[in-house]
């Protein structure tokens, strides 16, 4: 009896989906299997000094600074309460460890080093957070200027943060600054080989661009 196409067909495909299912099964039991292995031996990896990492260096001397009793408006206050939180941050050991996870952190530098390793990276996401608020609210106090400079600093030491980009395209587009602009255009190229969440970003500048 010949057996009809369709059901042909679909034989074929279960046999093609089994298989992929058995190869995707394969390639996930080694993934989990290497990721256990280098997790064992990360638990027994040798101290080793934090002294030539990398640390970011932040000055904040350069940024305008309020004054508390100059404070008029809510959002002049709050503000203050960011400047204040990024200026006790920024004395801090900071470090940017995205991209890296705690299992490559424990291999290179030790298990007893992860505490302290993951305590620089909280400072340093603390730091850009503050800084992208203390913008925020400079903008929303009128502040323009102020707010841009404070924003460029959260760009100098590397942000990743996509809204502290797009606050800062507003402004150089409210201000007319099409040269800073094109600049951040080029920062933000440069950094999605490491951040896709940048592209969002990239498209954002090109519409202020093409208005």
């Amino acid at each position: 009896m010949k057996i009809p196409l369709f059901f042909s067909l679909f034989i074929l495909f279960v046999v093609f989906f089994n298989i992929k299912l058995r190869k995707a099964s394969k390639e996930i039991e080694n993934s989990n299997a290497n990721f256990w292995k280098r997790e064992r031996e990360s638990m027994f990896a040798r101290k080793k000094s934090l002294d030539h990492l990398n640390y970011i260096s932040v000055s904040l001397n350069d940024l305008p600074m309020l004054k508390e009793e100059e404070l008029f408006s809510d959002a002049e206050k709050k503000a203050y309460s960011h400047q204040k939180t990024a200026l006790s941050l920024a004395s801090k050991p900071m470090l940017n460890l995205s991209g890296i996870s705690n299992t490559d952190l424990k291999l290179q530098y030790g298990p007893a080093n992860l505490e302290n390793l993951m305590s620089y990276e909280q400072n340093y996401e603390n730091l850009i957070k503050s800084l992208l608020n203390w913008g925020r609210y400079l903008k929303e106090a009128n502040r323009t200027s102020d707010a841009i400079a404070v924003l460029e600093k959260a760009v100098s030491i590397g942000s990743d943060l996509s809204q502290n980009y797009i606050l800062l395209s507003d402004l150089y587009r409210e201000t007319q600054q099409i040269d800073k602009l094109l600049s951040l255009k080029n920062e933000v190229e440069n950094r999605l080989k490491q951040n896709a969440m940048q592209k969002k970003v990239l498209q954002y500048i090109d519409n202020i661009l093409n208005m």
